[in-house]
């Protein structure tokens, strides 16, 4: 800091960066909170010699003892049990109109230095909020000591379930075929036990193997995913107001709560996305003879998503990851702040992460951008797109992160439009009076939940050829693969057949069912009957 920085603070008051200290002849008590306060979250800047008159001006008095008041300061920081983690200060001397100022850079601790707290009292923990240090909650000291565990929480052993009951043998069987896509041949002959193992999921203590948390969240059942996590794993809403406007009457048009694991998740999300999104046609893949209709914007979206599953502190049950549409952008919010220096959170390279085994599991099956590239590959992009930047808020002391991404007010007003006239088609063919658009959400959600618990009886390969659909459309030659049929036999024909009545698969070419191009894919109720398969052995 300098004298024209410090002219500027002095217009710009105190804030989360800087904070006014008169101390003439010594430091105040109040300054050993700041230096917690501020190593606690950003760091910033403490400065003696500034008085803070009643009508809110700051004026330069100056330090009348500037080597005592300096040399007391420091002493006091280093004395053995004032402080029970180290904290990085650098100090320097303003001289302004014969006056001196004494200044004190606080440099933000590391995770495993925090909380930085006084005399030996974990209660005496600190934070900084706007201009001012506030003593912090039991809630918000316990998300400290979880982010300084040297032992990461997804890598932490889950005993709550039996590990014959852990895992959600779908969700492992879809992961295991992407795994080998990406990565043709490796661990290939591994049981599911041995594969779990052999990357960490799975602890070993004898002839013992536990489950991992990380494991539990990205591959369990749903028993254990309820166990481990009391909230649900992402909050979806769908608005019909700007992002800055007051909540409007109906709170939301649509909302989807997924309290399954993070693959189960990622796939209702997807769905959900890919209904309302605006889906372009952009031609055909001349490999796949697909159609190529993502939305502009899926792989920033499909970015941030991801990051918003796995970097998540899934230790604070007090919270929830949210993620909102607004009609002028999409909003994601997670409980837990990113590591690292804020600056270089757009700059290559890798970074520390919350949970690094959820991390790798993603970037194993190519579903994330490479080691530090995510932020700056969105900040890229999406511009492109003929959006604003996104823009971000890592949030120390609260101890969370949010990510927006701006976006034309047209595309998502019709986003919001064409959920409201599907709840309105809803509402008109129920010939019960009009209601408003939340509880008509109500109704579905009431309708998703009998869907989840219809008793559908499918038989072995029918639930095979469901979830060879869940990820892509398939061919019927693919199907009758999967089903262990050499040819359209009569069994293969009037199984498909009852899976199409019953509205669990679906064609891609409805107008054209003979048509060679095609294929079949899974709809949202297919989803729900195939996510309450039973979690077996492995």
């Amino acid at each position: 800091m300098n004298l024209s920085s410090l002219k500027k603070f002095l217009k710009a008051g105190e804030w989360n960066d800087v904070e006014f200290k008169e101390a003439r002849v010594s430091g105040p008590k109040s300054a050993l909170e700041t230096v917690s306060a501020f190593a606690n979250t950003h760091g910033g800047w403490l400065v003696f010699g500034i008085a803070n008159h009643q009508n809110g001006e700051y004026e330069v008095v100056g330090v009348e003892k500037p080597d005592k008041v300096q040399n007391d300061f420091l002493s006091t920081l280093r004395t053995k049990g004032k402080l029970n983690h180290e904290v990085t200060i650098t100090e320097n001397r303003l001289h302004k109109d014969g006056r001196t100022i004494l200044v004190f850079h606080v440099a933000e601790n590391p995770r495993t230095g925090k909380p930085l707290y006084l005399d030996g009292d974990l209660r005496r923990t600190f934070l900084r909020r706007g201009g001012g240090d506030y003593k912090a909650q039991p809630q918000e000291i316990e998300r400290l000591l979880r982010d300084a565990h040297i032992d990461r929480w997804d890598g932490q052993p889950f005993e709550k379930v039996a590990l014959k009951e852990a895992f959600h043998t779908g969700t492992l069987k879809w992961y295991r075929e992407k795994f080998h896509q990406a990565i043709p041949g490796l661990n290939a002959e591994l049981t599911n036990q041995e594969f779990l193992y052999s990357w960490g999921f799975l602890l070993k203590d004898g002839r013992r193997f536990t489950p991992t948390q990380g494991a539990v969240m990205l591959f369990g059942s749903p028993m254990a995913v309820h166990h481990i996590l009391p909230r649900p794993t992402l909050d979806v809403q769908f608005l019909n107001h700007n992002r800055k406007e007051p909540l409007s009457e109906t709170r939301w048009l649509d909302r989807l709560l997924c309290e399954e694991n993070i693959f189960q998740t990622w796939d209702k999300l997807l769905a959900k996305y890919l209904f309302y999104m605006p889906r372009p046609f952009q031609g055909i893949d001349p490999e796949t003879l697909a159609r190529r209709d993502d939305p502009p914007g899926f792989r920033v979206f499909r970015e941030a998503a991801v990051n918003l599953l796995i970097h998540q502190d899934y230790g604070d049950h007090t919270r929830k990851a949210v993620l909102k549409f607004y009609k002028d952008g999409i909003d994601f919010w997670n409980p837990g702040d990113v590591f690292g220096d804020d600056s270089k959170l757009w700059e290559p390279g890798e970074k520390e992460v919350r949970n690094p085994s959820l991390v790798r599991a993603f970037r194993h099956i190519s579903m994330c951008e490479q080691a530090g590239t995510g932020l700056r590959m969105m900040r890229e992009v999406w511009p492109k797109l003929g959006h604003q930047a996104p823009d971000y808020l890592n949030d120390r002391a609260g101890k969370s992160f949010e990510l927006f991404l701006p976006g034309p007010a047209q595309e998502f007003s019709q986003t919001s439009a064409l959920i409201e006239t599907k709840l309105k088609v809803t509402t008109s063919r129920s010939n019960t009076r009009p209601q408003k658009a939340q509880e008509a959400q109500v109704e579905a959600q009431e309708a998703q939940v009998e869907a989840q618990e219809a008793q559908v009886k499918l038989s072995p390969w029918q639930t095979e050829v469901l979830a060879a659909c869940r990820v892509e459309p398939q061919t019927t030659r693919s199907l009758l693969s999967v089903a262990g049929y050499k040819s359209r036999a009569g069994n293969f024909k009037k199984g498909l057949r009852i899976l199409l009545e019953q509205r669990l698969l679906e064609p891609t070419i409805p107008d054209r069912p003979n048509s060679r191009l095609q294929k079949y894919r899974l709809t949202d109720r297919g989803r729900h009957i195939l996510a309450q398969t039973s979690p077996g052995e492995f």
